[in-house]
């Protein structure tokens, strides 16, 4: 079956495929010093002005049932409109206007209804014998893509033949040609040749384009063929230009990331697997799109890269890689030709996308890594990020929950960009001026304390001078988190307050349930610790919870929670003797500085009934707190 036969006219493939069959033609041509001439039509308003008879002549044509071509024939007959002019003393508005022309933009049927309308002269180019001949088996007419066609011949002859039957079938169905953004390349023996413009039998002309020109098909700019420098220069401009205008907007860290793969990285994807991207080209847009992210805040310059391109489930910021794309985008191109039946795809397959000397062998080629996979071990290798990724990694540590600021994507892009500058330990503290980045520094002491040396570690969570202030705070929002949602549970409070306003009472009691806050607990016999930050007496159960929070560093997550048990089990046992309990059980609920969460922190909150998203405003409580601490400490104005 020859490509004709098959048809050229994609009504269920993407522009991508044709621009790929476009490009490998063209440069055929010019290495082999082959003439051609190629010729873009474009309809005038085409979705606007298709008749409705033709619309429905083609549908008989097609043999579509005739029930549906009476149901559409009656659904058009009802297409009308009304046009209202106004200003601030007179309005006028038209009768109602029936539509007798044009099809929808925007529905499922339109499309294929349209490409329906279009087939037949899809049809006629392929049977006539008007064409260029890539080699002794396959030749091409045309690529056409909804009303976008693109015409191919030997020389100017045949190609006024194709534009004769082109305008003729369009005349005949109503269409107009919108000539002035039509265009025609003569080339002889592989390189653009000047001619005469074109003109049709009505006497109209189709301007020629010089070697200075431009035509814009399907996106992509192009003469002769698709002009590299030109379009890379454009993708270039609109990529970054999209970047900074979704930077200037009021969204969420998480939003803008996922703004920027939904919105921004597709004006590239859609060249990708078309035009050529050299590896530098990709790692200089991926460099351009960190320093628009790095001037925004939403980046440290010295923070791990890896994280950047990593899921956001897995401790990264979910940001699609240009390389990566790139590669993926090229994969998919290879494998749609390679496994395509057509002659056309298997020629593109030949010529683009040749086996290599494994494949002809029989062999399969090595797997490659998976990019995130490489990414991971990156940032494990890192000696300074490296250490966040060993934290998130360690045994105790709930890893998914860990994540949660990251997945949910809550915080403002300037507080997450902060928060991992500090997890990679990037900020200018003075023992990380002095010794990274080779700084003059009078003292690496603690500007606060001037004891301990001053790092991100030491100011996050062992600064005794802001111990009783700034870390009891941080310490005590993490805790109004649970004593709200607890007393709400309880039906000790009726009405829900933002947690950075809530303020516990001491005690909170009802017939089933009380609870202690921030209170000595009195024994017979006495215990060293005896002030846990919460209590819940359950009366009913005849149970107690002794809950005390923590909020230590990455690396003392376990410890702490082995001391808090040991610390209380004095208190535990007298208050089960003495409040003639069946069982009192202690729940240290820790969250790291750097908001790792304790896989028992995840059982306990479980086990007590609070809601889901508890974890999430504990963590954002810790979070706000830490940032804050550091902000205050390395910027205080």
């Amino acid at each position: 079956m020859s490509w004709e036969q098959n048809g050229c006219k994609r009504k269920a493939r993407g522009s991508k495929e044709l621009l790929v069959i476009d490009n490998t033609i063209t440069k055929q041509a010019k290495k082999k010093l082959k003439n051609i001439t190629i010729a873009w039509i474009d309809y005038h308003k085409a979705f606007d002005s298709v008749p409705h008879s033709w619309l429905l002549e083609i549908l008989k044509i097609y043999k579509v049932n005739p029930k549906v071509i009476h149901l559409l024939k009656c659904l058009m007959s009802t297409w009308r409109t009304s046009l209202t002019w106004s200003n601030k003393s007179v309005s006028y508005r038209t009768s109602e206007i029936n539509i007798k022309r044009g099809i929808f933009q925007g529905d499922g049927l339109s499309p294929p209804w349209f490409c329906l309308a279009l087939n037949p002269l899809s049809s006629m180019l392929n049977r006539s014998a008007y064409s260029y001949s890539m080699d002794a088996r396959n030749r091409i007419s045309h690529l056409f893509y909804m009303d976008d066609l693109k015409l191919f011949t030997r020389g100017r002859k045949q190609l006024e033949g194709q534009l004769e039957l082109v305008r003729k079938f369009s005349e005949d169905i109503g269409m107009t040609l919108g000539l002035e953004k039509c265009g025609v390349v003569d080339v002889k023996r592989g390189k653009l040749a000047e001619e005469e413009n074109v003109t049709l039998s009505d006497g109209r002309t189709i301007s020629t384009l010089g070697k200075e020109d431009r035509y814009k098909y399907l996106g992509v700019q192009q003469t002769f063929e698709i002009r590299q420098p030109e379009n890379k220069k454009e993708t270039e401009t609109e990529l970054t230009n999209r970047v900074t205008r979704i930077m200037n907007t009021q969204l969420s860290a998480k939003n803008k990331i996922e703004a920027i793969n939904i919105w921004a990285i597709p004006v590239f994807t859609y060249t990708a697997g078309v035009i050529t991207w050299s590896k530098t080209d990709l790692e200089r847009l991926d460099r351009k799109i960190r320093a628009i992210l790095t001037r925004n805040g939403m980046l440290h310059p010295n923070s791990a890269i890896e994280r950047l391109y990593l899921p956001r489930k897995e401790g990264g910021r979910g940001l699609g890689s240009l390389e990566d794309i790139y590669l993926k985008e090229e994969k998919k191109m290879r494998e749609y030709f390679r496994n395509g039946y057509s002659p056309i795809q298997q020629w593109v397959a030949a010529q683009r996308f040749p086996s290599t000397p494994l494949e002809e062998a029989g062999t399969q080629e090595p797997a490659t890594e998976e990019p995130s996979e490489r990414r991971k071990q990156s940032w494990q290798a890192k000696p300074l990020h490296g250490r966040f990724y060993a934290s998130l990694h360690q045994s105790e540590v709930d890893t998914l929950n860990s994540n949660t600021y990251l997945s949910q994507g809550y915080l403002f892009p300037q507080t997450e960009g902060t928060l991992l500058a500090i997890q990679d330990q990037v900020v200018p503290t003075r023992v990380y001026t002095k010794l990274i980045m080779k700084q003059p520094v009078e003292s690496t002491k603690c500007r606060l304390c001037d004891k301990a040396e001053e790092t991100v570690q030491h100011l996050s969570s062992g600064c005794s001078t802001i111990a009783g202030t700034k870390y009891l705070s941080r310490h005590d929002n993490m805790g109004k988190v649970v004593h709200q949602l607890m007393c709400l549970e309880e039906g000790l409070l009726h009405h829900f307050v933002p947690h950075h306003i809530y303020a516990p009472q001491t005690v909170l009691e009802n017939d089933t349930t009380k609870i202690y806050w921030d209170m000595t607990i009195i024994t017979d016999q006495g215990a060293e610790h005896n002030r846990p930050d919460m209590v819940v007496w359950s009366k009913k159960n005849r149970t107690a919870i002794i809950i005390d929070f923590s909020v230590p560093l990455d690396q003392n997550l376990s410890k702490t929670y082995r001391e808090n048990i040991t610390k209380y089990e004095p208190l535990a046992r007298q208050m089960k003797s003495m409040w003639h309990l069946d069982k009192v059980e202690i729940k240290p609920l820790v969250i790291s500085s750097n908001e790792l969460v304790h896989r028992k922190t995840t059982e306990h909150l479980l086990e007590m009934k609070l809601p889901s998203n508890t974890i999430l405003w504990m963590q954002k409580a810790v979070i706000l707190g830490t940032v804050g601490i550091i902000r205050q400490a390395i910027f205080p104005h």
